[in-house]
């Protein structure tokens, strides 16, 4: 079947020079003089691409480029602009309402056949990646064809199979929770509850609470007994998220957990005993917090009996391209469109950039991109975030702080950028903020006042404290 190509310019010898050179490389080309009868013509004839002038009578080609967009048979139709305009916001006005790309009047002929193959090469490519995402991709709800994924998907299934501790380490925001997830899900526990908490949401007495429940009258606001996480996770797994977060006063009675199968809700003196598979993970350097005093060293060694390293995304850019089609497609899935595609110099963009989130900034970026190309199904590098395009990673913030500093100082100076952006991101909304730093929200205040940083929305944040 023939490429179809919808050529609309409002200058009758451009459409014939067009036509002419198209259908001599093989191209079915139908044309239309203005963007309305581009529209009209396109809903009966669905072509491959429509080349578009922007400057017509009747409708432009920014408004049929709209019309295009909100039309549900036309919404995905790869448009390319042709344009003599050299004022830039109007490319990129164009580029950011969902046009594919863009050519510059007068062109020659080899650019534009250059560029028109182009764009169905990253089509059909996009297509491609989509049918890749098979199971040796996505694995227990986690995608990677990487190296270090699939020793990671291995490691998975053989911890599955014991009920010994797992300790799971890496950085914030690269799916800890997941493989905690997957490891229950393949035990021989999977009939059971897999309950999780994280050890830096709660103070320790709040805490303490949750984990191991409390006897009626035990503290004031006690009204009743209340079953903890064990007691109800008994027969299943309890993931401890953020366990480097877990105060000195409780690591005891979790270590007796551990060793005993036993414990004593607060306020009680009736012991319970569980049989509870204890995942946990961290994000902190659980060795150097013992050497430190931090953290007790039996209980670090208790825990630690299997041991998980998640490699953060810069070390797994290869998969970059799999997650951000994975996300897409669980977008379009959610939101009921088709399936949108990034542009070759979006995903230029990304391979460039470090990822200090991994695959949660990945994630919040790539959602990101597919809210604002609207019913676009090409995603342009122009909506990509500005420190992204920069490629303003983690790296670059490390050396540029470290200059003529201390250690001590530059890490503060990363940590109050990176807290400072997060919260520009999420207009000001702390506690959104904290998730996506992946700290407690008590945390993110603390880091806030101390680097005295304004956020701009404290009123909020005390409605959502009451």
């Amino acid at each position: 079947m023939k490429k179809r190509i919808l050529v609309v310019d409002d200058n009758p010898e451009a459409r014939f020079t067009l036509q002419s050179l198209l259908e001599s490389h093989g191209y079915s080309v139908e044309v239309a003089g203005n963007g309305l009868e581009a529209l009209k013509k396109a809903i009966d004839s669905s072509p491959s691409i429509v080349l578009m002038d922007v400057v017509m009578p009747e409708m432009d080609g920014l408004e049929a480029l709209n019309q295009f967009r909100q039309h549900p048979k036309l919404r995905d139709t790869p448009i390319v602009l042709l344009t003599s305009l050299s004022d830039v916001k109007d490319i990129r006005k164009g580029l950011a309402h969902g046009a594919t790309d863009y050519i510059r009047k007068p062109f020659d002929q080899a650019e534009i056949l250059s560029r028109i193959e182009a764009v169905f090469a990253h089509v059909e490519r996009a297509h491609q990646v989509l049918e890749r995402l098979a199971p040796e991709s996505e694995r227990f709800g986690i995608v990677g064809s990487s190296a270090p994924m699939q020793e990671l998907f291995a490691n998975i299934e053989q911890f599955s199979r014991s009920d010994s501790p797992v300790l799971i380490l890496g950085e914030s925001g690269t799916g800890k929770e997941l493989i905690a997830s997957a490891l229950h899900h393949l035990s021989g526990r999977k009939a059971k509850r897999f309950l999780a908490v994280n050890c830096g949401a709660f103070a320790a007495e709040l805490l303490e609470s949750e984990l191991f429940g409390h006897s009626r009258g035990a503290f004031s606001g006690a009204v009743k007994d209340k079953k903890g996480l064990f007691e109800a996770a008994e027969g299943g797994s309890l993931f401890l998220d953020e366990l480097g977060e877990l105060e000195l006063r409780l690591q005891p009675k979790l270590l007796r957990v551990l060793q005993e199968g036993a414990f004593l809700p607060v306020g009680s003196t009736e012991e319970i005993s569980v049989d509870v598979r204890i995942i946990a993970a961290t994000h902190r350097d659980i060795g150097a917090m013992v050497h430190e005093g931090r953290f007790r060293e039996d209980l670090f060694y208790r825990l630690n009996v299997l041991s998980l390293t998640v490699p953060p995304l810069r070390e797994r850019g290869e998969d970059i391209k799999l997650l951000v089609q994975h996300f897409l497609k669980r977008y379009a899935q959610k939101s009921g469109t088709p399936v949108k595609a990034l542009s070759e110099e979006a995903f230029s963009l990304f391979l460039d950039y470090r990822w200090p989130g991994n695959v949660r900034e990945l994630e919040n970026e790539t959602l990101r991109l597919a809210l604002l190309s609207h019913g676009s199904s090409w995603i342009p590098a122009s909506l990509v975030s500005p420190h992204i395009s920069k490629g303003s990673g983690a790296s670059d913030g490390v050396e540029s702080a470290a200059q003529g500093s201390s250690l001590k100082v530059a890490v503060a100076e990363l940590e109050k950028r990176m807290i400072s952006r997060v919260l520009s991101q999420t207009g000001g909304n702390r506690s959104e903020a904290a998730r996506l730093l992946d700290i407690s929200r008590s945390n993110l205040l603390s880091k806030i006042k101390s680097y005295e940083l304004d956020s701009g929305n404290a009123d909020e944040d005390e409605k959502e404290q009451d």
